[in-house]
């Protein structure tokens, strides 16, 4: 098993992930960035017309090794 530390970057700043966890495999990492990525979007739906969220994934030595992001735009015609 190895530790992966997921950051999170969105309206509010950034969260630095301190404690990790532990997941088999770097796919495993990257499945669980993306949930978080779909979790955090689900909760902040954009209030105003822009929303850009982004998982930054770093293993044990703390060097990223995966990032996901989401951007909505949204404008009237």
């Amino acid at each position: 098993m190895e530790r992966f530390y997921f950051d999170l970057y969105n309206s509010e700043g950034p969260e630095m992930d301190r404690e990790g966890q532990l997941f088999p495999t770097r796919d495993r990492a990257r499945i669980e960035a993306l949930r978080i990525l779909h979790d955090v979007a689900h909760d902040e739906m954009p209030t105003g017309d822009l929303m850009v969220i982004s998982v930054k994934v770093r293993d044990e030595n703390r060097q990223q090794i995966f990032e996901a992001s989401l951007t909505l735009a949204s404008a009237w015609s």
